[in-house]
């Protein structure tokens, strides 16, 4: 959308450039013509910059430049000519983004009025014929010019429809990661809840008890004290889970940045070179594509860094019709490899997307990752 606002509006700046040395060319001998046209010209040019820099504020107003940029256009059209219609094109191209739909129906038909009006009065210029006359004669340049405003009407209404579909579809699927973020964390928080608080009870039951009985059964006291050492770990283990995953889910800064975060700290720790591939549309793929992403190649660095004992790793991210991912180090590789939790983890959050996951790994040619997720 912005670079077809940057080259809509360096086309602009080169039509503007013509007419002007349309109206030198047609008028450098007829001085007070000339001054009369170009500043006529060059108000309308002031109206539309007006407009297009936003400093015609209200509503009202923005329609009344804009009918004064089709009135003028006209004027220029019938009393100079030499393709100034051209213009009224111009100014037609901006009528379709107006929300209010009455505005754009009148405007519109002033616009179509001011091209066609203009070109049937021009045609008893060319000779001593009546405006009926003119009409039958130049049936086929009538028949033209309707042809030529149907089509870019329909071109321009067309673009402007499928800009607005654009813009529904982007905020909702905002709107739908907001709520998947909102519900990875409510589904943590009750994980929480469950696992941490059942492990919190257990414990202080447990050693309610062992206060009661320390005295009296130290054997039996002990045990118990075990136990709430393994509760204690359990309850660290799930606390250190949630804690990971969220984490995890902090995208907010996009993708790519909490990849490059992600990376540098790694440099930072380590003398593994990582080179990397990605590309710019996986920012525009689903919240939760972007969360497997990044938690596939944070699992992917972290067992290469523990168990590989490569110097280098490739991470190559490629969007199309799909997100393909692949991670691959130059380490010692394994005829076999055990996945623990993390790997797991992931596997089911790639298998609830109807993703792919496969591992590639052979004794001194490293190990590769390769994950593919439909869009």
């Amino acid at each position: 959308m912005k670079k077809w606002w940057k080259y809509l509006q360096l086309i602009r700046r080169l039509l503007y450039i013509t007419f002007i040395i349309i109206i030198i060319a047609r008028f450098y001998e007829d001085f007070p013509n000339l001054i009369f046209f170009l500043s006529l010209f060059l108000l309308a040019a002031t109206n539309d910059i007006l407009r297009y820099r936003g400093k015609i504020k209200t509503d009202r107003a923005y329609y009344m430049s804009l009918a004064a940029s089709i009135i003028m256009g006209g004027i220029l059209y019938y009393l100079v000519d030499g393709y100034l219609e051209v213009y009224l094109y111009v100014v037609m191209s901006e009528i379709p983004w107006i929300i209010n739909k009455r505005a754009v129906k009148a405007l519109y038909a002033l616009n179509v009025f001011a091209i066609l009006f203009v070109s049937y009065c021009r045609f008893p210029t060319l000779g001593s014929i009546g405006i009926l006359e003119a009409i039958r004669e130049y049936s086929m340049g009538i028949a033209f010019k309707l042809l030529m405003i149907s089509f870019f009407s329909v071109s321009i209404f067309s673009y402007v429809a499928l800009v607005v579909e654009r813009n529904k579809v982007l905020k909702l699927n905002k709107e739908i990661e907001e709520l998947t973020i909102t519900k990875e964390r409510n589904r943590i928080a009750q994980d929480i809840h469950d696992n941490l608080g059942h492990s919190l009870v257990a414990l202080n039951m447990n050693l309610d008890v062992t206060r009661n009985i320390i005295d009296e059964d130290k054997d039996k006291a002990k045990e118990l004290l075990e136990k709430c050492q393994f509760l204690v770990k359990d309850s660290m283990n799930s606390l250190r889970k949630a804690v990971y995953t969220l984490k995890e889910e902090d995208l907010s800064q996009g993708l790519k940045n909490a990849l490059q975060s992600l990376i540098h700290n790694i440099n930072d720790t380590s003398n593994i070179n990582i080179i990397n591939n990605w590309d710019e549309k996986v920012e525009d793929t689903p919240f939760e594509h972007k969360s497997i992403i990044y938690a596939i190649i944070k699992e992917g660095l972290t067992n290469c860094i523990k168990h590989s004992k490569c110097s280098e790793i490739n991470i190559n991210l490629h969007v199309k019709d799909r997100v393909q991912l692949r991670i691959k180090d130059n380490g010692i590789g394994c005829d076999n490899f055990i996945k623990g939790n993390g790997l797991k983890g992931i596997e089911e959050r790639i298998n609830r997307i109807s993703g792919y996951i496969e591992y590639k790994t052979k004794e001194g040619q490293g190990f590769e990752i390769l994950v593919v997720l439909p869009l």
